[in-house]
């Protein structure tokens, strides 16, 4: 099976993978289906751009599975949607969130914790067929999954016991599910505007933060979840939002919560641009490290997550195309790949014992 760009996909090619769409993640087309014009349409319209596709060349290939589980991402889904009717009449009523969203997410969270825990330290590949119009929702689901695994890498350096750790990535998670809640109160022309932003629309959006924190201004709430939906957008540098934070003066889960978010917002469709690879999502973090983000966080992070995942078609420093087949969690960025042009090909090559060849452009 290999990750493809719908434009390249031909009539008649066998989907892969499901590919979801809308707040209840129904599924737009189904495994197995052949590709046909009508469904190509329908992809297009919901604003996805690549499937996965099974074909002769990618035989054997398993793609990698998704942190969360499709009966988590169901649960999720649902309690996430609860979650912003309860916000959107909190914001209709000029009134803090009712406390009781709490204990709607309080089991949607054990569920992640466990998966996250069952994940283990294998390499993160992160990619789920989504069409744009389900962003709003699984954005917040995903974030919540990816914060919460780089949580528990950062919170395991730092000494503290199993129990401990749990105990931070529950509170992180519930950050994180509830860390875009203030977008609700901007206009969503302005959300979902295709194109630059005036600074007057720019300024509008750079008031969500507050608006979630304002939201969860009943008592009851962690100061550490508020921590997270307020600080989320403050910068390592000093030149993020609300209130211009710098280094540890960003409580450390919202520095988290600050690379989980790019990261997702980067690699995920949105109404307004297509998703773009993992691996340009990562140099993304990179790049920010020290300005944007916290560097030992982002360092974290690049060591977690595969810039290129199985099933993805890379190209080769020698100009070849080839597919990934498998990554080691030891050398993210030097996967088994084969090869699907050249002499010989199909061939399979490692390239960590191949230091002639690399990924171009990495």
């Amino acid at each position: 099976m290999r990750l493809a760009p719908l434009s390249e996909v031909p009539n008649g090619a066998t989907v892969g993978r499901d590919v979801f769409g809308g707040v209840d993640r129904a599924p737009l087309l189904r495994a197995g289906v052949a590709l046909n014009p009508d469904y190509r349409e329908g992809l297009l319209r919901a604003g996805v751009h690549a499937i996965y596709i099974d074909d002769h060349c990618s035989a054997g290939i398993a793609p990698p599975s998704p942190i969360l589980s499709e009966s988590t991402q169901a649960v999720a889904v649902r309690a996430v949607a609860e979650t912003y009717a309860e916000a959107r009449a909190a914001l209709a009523a000029h009134r803090p969130m009712e406390l009781a969203v709490a204990d709607t997410l309080t089991p949607v969270l054990e569920l992640m914790l466990d998966e996250v825990g069952q994940h283990g330290d294998a390499a993160v590949a992160l990619r789920d067929m989504c069409a744009a119009d389900a962003y709003t929702f699984q954005h917040s689901i995903d974030v919540t999954a990816v914060g919460m695994m780089l949580g528990a890498r950062v919170f395991a350096t730092e000494g503290f016991s199993a129990s401990q750790v749990d105990d931070r990535l529950f509170v992180l998670g519930m950050g994180l599910l509830l860390h875009d809640v203030g977008k609700l109160a901007i206009p969503g022309t302005i959300l979902q505007k295709n194109g630059p932003l005036t600074r007057a629309e720019r300024e509008l959006i750079e008031l969500h933060p507050g608006a979630g924190f304002d939201l969860l201004s009943d008592n009851g709430w962690s100061p550490l979840v508020k921590a997270v939906v307020l600080r989320h957008h403050e910068r390592w540098d000093g030149s993020g939002y609300p209130d211009g934070l710098r280094g540890h003066e960003i409580h450390e889960m919202a520095r988290i919560a600050a690379v989980a978010d790019v990261f997702d917002a980067v690699t995920s469709e949105r109404p307004y641009a297509p998703a773009r690879p993992a691996h340009e999502g990562i140099k993304t973090i990179r790049s920010g490290a020290g300005g944007q983000f916290d560097p030992r966080i982002a360092q974290v992070f690049c060591e977690m997550v595969a810039p290129f995942p199985s099933g993805v078609e890379v190209e080769l420093s020698d100009g070849r195309r080839a597919l990934v087949v498998a990554v080691s969690a030891t050398a993210l960025d030097r996967p088994l790949v084969r090869m699907l042009d050249g002499p010989g090909a199909p061939f399979e090559v490692d390239l960590q014992r191949a230091p002639e060849l690399s990924i171009a452009g990495w």
